[in-house]
């Protein structure tokens, strides 16, 4: 049996192109990367952050924290929690560019290239694992299974793995709702995919719920929205005036007042898992996790 691997099409892509410079900034965000150049984008991109640290600090401080998939921009903003940072990435142009952008940090790092499906870890090896954006980019169930299990087997009882998810199916964006749905209809679906325009990578987002079955398999599970809006919308749609004003005001509101709602709405969406301790035990950092865990609902 052959083992489960990633996609070689994301690797390939982002080897060749993804961390390549254009106009003053990486293929990848002149792609997919928004800017939070507004009150309230700025408010909401606080509050994201905000709600990833938190969900981390339940398995308390400081961290020994992985990162998966870390590509040429790794989350510098985590670094505050860590004793150690570790991050892997399939791309081997990612990895150099994150070892570039980590040249003056001083806290203990280390980078490898590494297949998310495979990760090259001991059991419980990590007291956190942050992984955002990157499983969608695993073209088939079965990959995108491998890398969950992955993810939870490197982090240690009583640690805490965040994922960040696409919502293939957000609620409130009924025309790409119903163009997904269709989508993945056996005869409709297949011409779709054939008329529409191919993607510069593999996307495959896989239903919020499927996704929570295998995280709770291993623990207690909490999801909240991470961005309602799509790249789309936060580049055509202005906050200061108009119909834009109105919506964003709606985004606003419901992702603010409504976390978990806003995860089935929205594009987005944030799953921690804090791993099951050993039936009677609990470790030094793990004695706070139900706590910490209750405060960043």
């Amino acid at each position: 049996m052959s083992r489960i691997t990633g996609t070689s099409e994301t690797q390939r892509f982002y080897n060749e192109s993804g961390w390549r410079e254009e106009g003053g900034a990486s293929v990848d965000h002149n792609l997919f990367g928004v800017t939070e150049d507004g009150p309230i984008r700025i408010e909401l991109n606080n509050l994201h952050q905000g709600r990833i640290r938190a969900a981390l600090t339940a398995a308390g401080l400081p961290l020994s924290l992985l990162e998966c998939g870390c590509g040429g921009n790794p989350e510098k903003l985590l670094l505050d929690l860590c004793s150690k940072y570790t991050a892997v990435d399939f791309s081997d142009r990612g990895v150099q560019m994150a070892r570039a952008a980590f040249s003056n940090v001083g806290i203990a790092h280390e980078f490898r290239t590494a297949d998310i499906c495979a990760l090259p870890f001991d059991e419980a090896t990590f007291d956190a694992v942050y992984c955002a954006h990157v499983i969608y980019h695993i073209e088939n169930p079965a990959g995108q299974d491998a890398a969950i299990a992955e993810l939870i087997r490197v982090v240690r009882p009583g640690g805490v793995v965040v994922l960040v998810a696409a919502n293939p199916h957000p609620l409130a964006f009924p025309v790409r709702f119903l163009r997904r749905v269709l989508a993945r209809t056996p005869i409709i679906g297949h011409i779709l995919n054939r008329l529409r325009k191919k993607p510069p990578l593999p996307y495959r987002p896989m239903p919020i719920g499927w996704i929570r079955r295998r995280l709770a398999r291993c623990g207690t599970v909490n999801l909240v929205g991470l961005g309602i809006p799509s790249t789309n919308f936060y580049r055509n749609v202005t906050e200061f005036r108009g119909i834009g004003k109105a919506l964003w005001n709606g985004v606003r509101w419901l992702d603010i007042h409504y976390p978990e709602r806003s995860a089935w709405c929205g594009n987005y969406v944030m799953f921690s898992l804090v791993k099951a301790q050993p039936e009677g035990h609990v470790s030094a950092k793990g004695k706070g996790v139900v706590a910490a865990a209750a405060s960043a609902k």
